[in-house]
Formats: structure tokens, C-alpha cells, sequence
């Protein structure tokens, strides 16, 4: 009975390196519909056919009805039929790096135990909606594979860390993409001694976490279960290595990940003037005019308001450090500011409020309070350790506090559950 986590080596479905430009597409719940529709265009070979197959359908049809689900699992099969998704010859674990500007960041692909996420070594920060979480399951069940890893992270340990290093170098890549935004995607395939010395160094890792991917975690262990359930019922002997009871996860260390801002935007003062919004955010914050627009640390959000910026500062006192939701900046803000003067009370339903992640810039703020906003806080990006820290707890991070960038692509590996 292992404390430690479990990593699995498996023989994914790769794109061949000439298909793997054309084919791997955003993870399904960044796109909707229409955009979707857009991006795959006349491509057959766009992945979206099989994480988005909706975009073959006319608008008006419910995104959970069962020729959606029975079309997912058909366009899988297709992919494999026609050669653009070719299943690996050796089992191994994968190394995928995301290139964003200067940033680089490598994770690793590998398999996870259902049972770790059941124990609670993969620890989640997020709750998930019950619709959301039915409709992913229905739906790897009937495609009978994970289309997109659910992001993980850890922290980092330097004898991984080094044989990252050590392929990467040393080893040519298996397929380099440059996406429609600019970033890269590059995939290594990690050979046996290698990929054995991974899992067997995850042996000693006591947790891993949910970074993104709170649906796609849930809706795997789900299928997991029911299928470890039907098997017990029929009788069958179970030694807990059945594929069914793994799903793939892209595993990142901490130290090599960017958290970006997810900032606010509010389209009134709930019947406040300027000058008396500007006096109640000064009870809790020192106000002063922002050379930079961009939060300089932790404790410090900036504010746009009547085309002016300032910097907030949070004054002593105000944050209990010891709890780690409520000495998060995004809870300081709502504790602060956003509850008591603008009367946000679920920022998840109200719609005075909206929000705008980091990568969209600072000037976004600004163009939401030409349209339809009258003032915008930018925060502080949080980190990986707060992140952790809260996870830790058994808490779950306030609503839109972490935006990750860049986003894994779904499409290049693929884990189909193989029938043992």
C-alpha cells in the first residue's frame, strides 16, 4: 500500500511527425462551438474533430446528445484507421515542452493511478461542477480514451529535473510544432532505461497536484471506477495494474511553471461615486499614483480607474497570513474592496464582474473600461507554492485566481485504455 505516487509508462498514439502540425489543436474547454469550427476549418486532420466533434453539428443541437459522444468515439477510430494517430511501439513516458516568449517549460507524459487520486495524493484545488464533470465522463467512456492530459505538477526533484535535462540535450526531438499564437510544442520520446528511471524516482514523490484540468481528473478516476466495478462484478480477478485504472497526466516540477495574473473588471460602483470608491478602498490600502501599471509583488494591486492608474498597497494588519485562502491577494481584494463597496457577493454569478487572464495584457483592462467597464484591478500572478499550499489544506482556491500559460495542446499523445 504505496504513499507514494504511481507513474506508469504506456504506448500512446503519436502523430507522425509530418501529421502532428496539422493535427494538434487547443484542449476542448478553451474553444467553444464557433471558434472551434473556425480553427479546424477544411482540415480533417485538426484534433478538434475528436475533443470538439460538436463542430460537426449544426448550432442548435444539445451538446450532450448521444450522437456528440458516439461521433467522438468514431472520429478517434477514424484517426487511427487513416494513419494520423499511430500507436508507439515500445511503452515509454514522453517529455512535451511548451516554448512562450523566453519561457520554456518541460512536463512529462506518464500515466496516473486512478487510486493515488482517490486517496488524495493527487491533490485537487478546484470544485468541479457536477454537468461538466457527467458530460466528460460519458464522454471518455464512449471514446474509451484520454483525448487530453490533466496538468499536473510537483515539487521539483533534481535527479528528474536532470534526466530532463539530459534527453532534451543530448536527444533529437520526436516532432517540433509552431502553434497559430506563436508558441512551440516539442515532443521527445523518452526510451526504456530513461522512462523506467522516471517512474522509479515518482516512487518517492509523495504528491502530485492539479494544476489545471479539475474535469478531466474526475471524469477519468469516474470511468476508472465504474469499470473496476463492472469487472468485480463479473467476477474478475483484479490486480490493479488494468489500464482502467490509469489515465494520462502531463507532470510539470513547480519550479519550471508561470502562473499568470487573472485579473477584474466591474461594470458599476453599486451606486458609489468615484471619489467615495477611491476613500473606501483607502481604509484597508495605501493609494498612490502607479508608475507601472504591473503589480510589483505580492500584497500590491494596481487600480485603472477615470483613465488614471494606482497602486494599492495593503496595509499591516489588514491579511491574516496564516490562512492561506484568506492572505491570497484575490481574496484580499473580495474581503476588501469587491464585497464590501462594489457588493460582489458570488463573483461565479454576478454579473457585474468579469474577468480577463494575463495573457490578454494590461491594455485589455484599459479597452474594457472604454466599453462597457468603469474600473479594472490588475493583481499580482499567485504561485505554485500558495497553489500548493491551499491544496495541502484541503481548501479550494477562490474562483478565477490562476491562469496557466501556455496551455498543453491535445493531439500530440494519445492514451487509448487498452482492453486487459
Amino acid at each position: 500500500f504505496s504513499t507514494m505516487v504511481k507513474l506508469k509508462k504506456f504506448k500512446g498514439y503519436i502523430p507522425p511527425k509530418e501529421v502532428a502540425p496539422k493535427l494538434i489543436a487547443p484542449p476542448y474547454d478553451v474553444v467553444n462551438t464557433k471558434e472551434a469550427r473556425a480553427m479546424a476549418g477544411d482540415n480533417e486532420m485538426s484534433f478538434l474533430h475528436v475533443n470538439r466533434p460538436d463542430l460537426e453539428f449544426p448550432d442548435d443541437t444539445d451538446p450532450y446528445s448521444q450522437q456528440i459522444y458516439d461521433r467522438a468515439r468514431d472520429n478517434l477510430k477514424k484517426f487511427m484507421d487513416k494513419g494520423y494517430l499511430v500507436q508507439d511501439k515500445a511503452a515509454r513516458v514522453y517529455i512535451y515542452a511548451q516554448k512562450m516568449g523566453t519561457h520554456i517549460q518541460y512536463g512529462i507524459v506518464a500515466l496516473s493511478h486512478i487510486d493515488d487520486y482517490e486517496k488524495g495524493l493527487i491533490k485537487k484545488h478546484e470544485f468541479t461542477r457536477k454537468d461538466k464533470e457527467a458530460d466528460r465522463t460519458k464522454f471518455t467512456d464512449i471514446q474509451n480514451a484520454n483525448v487530453g492530459p490533466v496538468f499536473l505538477t510537483y515539487k521539483h526533484k533534481e535527479t528528474i529535473d536532470a534526466v530532463v535535462r539530459e534527453v532534451v540535450s543530448k536527444q533529437e526531438c520526436y516532432s517540433h510544432v509552431v502553434s497559430e499564437d506563436g508558441f512551440e510544442h516539442t515532443l521527445w520520446l523518452v526510451n526504456e532505461f530513461y522512462s523506467d528511471f522516471i517512474v522509479h524516482e515518482f516512487g518517492t514523490i509523495p504528491n502530485t497536484y492539479i494544476a489545471d484540468g479539475h474535469h478531466r481528473a474526475a471524469s477519468a478516476y469516474n470511468v476508472g471506477k465504474m469499470r473496476k466495478e463492472k469487472a468485480l462484478a463479473e467476477g474478475k480477478q483484479l490486480t490493479g495494474e488494468e489500464d482502467f485504472h490509469y489515465f494520462m497526466t502531463l507532470l510539470y516540477p513547480d519550479n519550471n511553471l508561470k502562473v499568470l495574473d487573472y485579473n477584474r473588471v466591474l461594470k458599476d460602483f453599486n451606486g458609489n461615486t468615484e471619489q467615495q470608491v477611491m476613500e473606501k478602498i483607502g481604509k484597508a490600502y495605501e493609494i498612490s499614483p502607479a508608475e507601472d501599471p504591473r503589480p510589483k509583488s505580492k500584497g500590491i494591486h494596481t487600480l485603472y480607474i477615470g483613465k488614471k492608474w494606482y497602486q494599492l498597497k495593503v496595509k499591516p494588519g489588514v491579511v491574516d497570513e496564516k490562512d492561506p485562502i484568506k492572505s491570497l491577494d484575490v481574496e484580499v481584494l473580495m474581503d476588501n474592496v469587491l464585497k464590501p463597496i462594489f457588493g460582489i457577493e458570488d463573483p461565479r454569478t454576478d454579473k457585474r464582474i468579469d474577468f480577463v487572464g494575463g495573457i490578454r495584457g494590461l491594455k485589455e483592462l484599459e479597452k474594457r473600461c472604454g466599453e462597457d467597464c468603469v474600473c479594472a484591478f490588475a493583481m499580482y500572478p499567485v504561485s505554485i507554492a500558495e497553489i500548493m499550499s491551499v491544496a495541502d489544506s484541503g481548501k479550494t482556491m477562490p474562483p478565477k485566481s490562476t491562469w496557466f500559460e501556455p496551455k498543453p495542446k491535445s493531439g500530440f499523445v494519445v492514451h487509448v485504455i487498452e482492453n486487459n
